[in-house]
């Protein structure tokens, strides 16, 4: 059914800052478009965090150019961005109440961001935000909770008034081990919808975050509700999945018995058996390293896994002194691995936001960023505390290149540019964009946010644009989206941010 909720349905109003502004306002200069290839569409198409099921990261929507550019922003609770195919913003929600956090699903107004209608989950459900998707040929939105229920919500109109229906709810307490949270969910190509428990650790003793969990379970529900499901010992999944037709790509990082030194993860393709069992396409490990970097919340990997097509797929590793981008073919080969490409400064490397990813001509890019010794998430205290200090990351994104032919892989440029949040790619535009910071500002303390525009050909930084000052701008984390009239939406700890270029740019 239905739900109206206690979350606010009025225009909301600005973020204030938290501190004074100091830095410039605008730095860099306007582009031209350089339009890029139209992005590659995965079976079943369907928007999320990453954009879609292949977690590539890319989006045909445009985004600006720094025309005129002007910043927006608005006091309301909204966390991930997706939009259905007639280019309608459905957003989750996390709200603070008096005495708890009220989690959902709602219906956004694009320009104003006012909650049109929404779906509020039972008061004792953490939804995970981060990895909820929308189909986009039936609009269904698929969101589970860390306490074990999934939710299958249709999007529709009544009276010429959006609305979010919740038409299926299925519980998988009895499936999962005591000590499990439930992370993802997400459909395949035949229907059925794949699930993992697993969670996001602390990056210190105060911030917040998952426990340790000493097993995973992953498995998938049928369309008629039969449940099929699979326990791996000793390994947590920290990261999404990647989808395509009816498999699945997934990566775990050592726990319990195997977290260790010069411990291993495993890299999976899993499918549904011709008896609607879990068929291991193939299994592989990789590097995870003698525990995790500074900074860091996965143990192993801290990448959801990202498709290259149908022909690749990306993850990195947690290696020691110097991690490396990993290349496998989807396909079960004789040999798994397509290459192999250490990245980042030895010593000084970690990811931990994914990848993006996108074919020109005859090559594809892998946009990485850096996240070493990042700052931890908001735990609660002073808002402009030292969380805030991007400065003290490792000032890296990167671009790998991999022949479609999988004849050579190479790093293609390295930029000091700090992103700890998911940008987001316009193949409109050719543009990267993702939140950064004044770094010079915030060694003395200032903490003055900017949305970025990176070129996704050379990695040149060409503009910035401040969008507000002190810990009520900090993403922590968040990501960010584009939506269908070139708007460049992010969220951060008191609001959401709207970068979009000026009329008549």
């Amino acid at each position: 059914m239905a739900v109206k909720s206690a979350i606010t349905m009025v225009i909301p109003s600005p973020i204030p800052t938290s501190q004074n502004l100091s830095g410039d306002s605008f730095i860099g200069q306007a582009v031209p478009a350089a339009h890029l290839s139209p992005k590659y569409q995965f079976k079943p198409m369907a928007t999320l965090m990453h954009q879609d099921g292949g977690n590539d990261g890319s989006e045909d929507y445009p985004g600006p150019l720094g025309n005129n550019t002007n910043v927006a922003t608005a006091v309301v609770p909204l966390k991930v961005f997706l939009w259905d195919k007639e280019g309608n913003m459905i957003a989750g929600f996390a709200e603070q109440t008096s005495s708890s956090v009220l989690f959902g699903l709602a219906f956004v107004d694009k320009n104003t961001l006012e909650i049109q209608s929404n779906w509020t989950a039972p008061p004792n459900q953490t939804l995970n935000l981060a990895y909820m998707e929308l189909t986009l040929e039936d609009d269904m939105v698929v969101v589970s909770s860390k306490q074990g229920q999934i939710y299958v919500l249709q999007s529709s109109c009544k009276n010429n008034e959006p609305i979010l229906t919740l038409i299926r709810s299925i519980n998988l307490t009895s499936i999962l081990k005591p000590s499990e949270l439930l992370l993802n969910s997400m459909f395949d190509d035949s229907g059925n919808i794949w699930f993992t428990t697993g969670g996001l650790l602390k990056q210190t003793a105060q911030a917040p975050g998952d426990p340790e969990q000493n097993s995973t379970t992953i498995g998938y529900i049928e369309p008629c509700g039969t449940i099929h499901s699979m326990h791996i010992p000793n390994q947590m999944i920290e990261n999404g999945m990647a989808v395509n037709d009816n498999t699945i790509y997934l990566v775990t990082g050592p726990s319990g018995a195997d977290d260790h030194a010069e411990a291993i993860g495993y890299m999976y393709a899993l499918t549904s058996g011709s008896e609607n069992s879990i068929t291991t396409v193939w299994k592989t490990t990789y590097s995870a390293g003698d525990g995790r970097k500074p900074g860091a919340f996965a143990r192993g990997s801290g990448s959801t896994p990202t498709l290259l097509h149908d022909q690749y797929v990306v993850i990195t590793d947690n290696a020691n002194n110097q991690i490396n981008l990993l290349i496998y073919h989807q396909n079960a080969t004789a040999n798994q691995i397509v290459c192999s490409v250490p990245i980042f400064q030895p010593g000084a490397g970690n990811n931990d936001v994914g990848t993006l990813a996108h074919l020109d001509d005859d090559t594809y890019g892998i946009v990485v960023m850096n996240n070493y010794n990042a700052p931890p998430l908001y735990s609660g205290g002073d808002i402009n505390g030292p969380f805030n200090n991007l400065s003290v990351m490792a000032a890296e994104t990167i671009r790998v290149d991999v022949k479609a032919d999988g004849s050579g892989c190479h790093v293609a440029w390295d930029r000091p540019v700090r992103i700890q949040s998911v940008p987001v790619l316009s193949t409109q535009t050719g543009l990267v964009y993702g939140y950064t910071q004044d770094a010079e500002l915030a060694v003395l303390g200032l903490y003055e946010w900017y949305v970025a525009a990176l070129d996704w050909k050379t990695g040149k930084l060409v503009w910035e644009i401040r969008t507000g000052a002190g810990g009520s701008f900090n993403d922590n984390y968040l990501p960010g989206s584009l939506g269908p009239d070139g708007t460049f939406y992010q969220g951060v700890l008191d609001g959401v941010v709207m970068v979009r270029d000026g009329k008549g740019a």
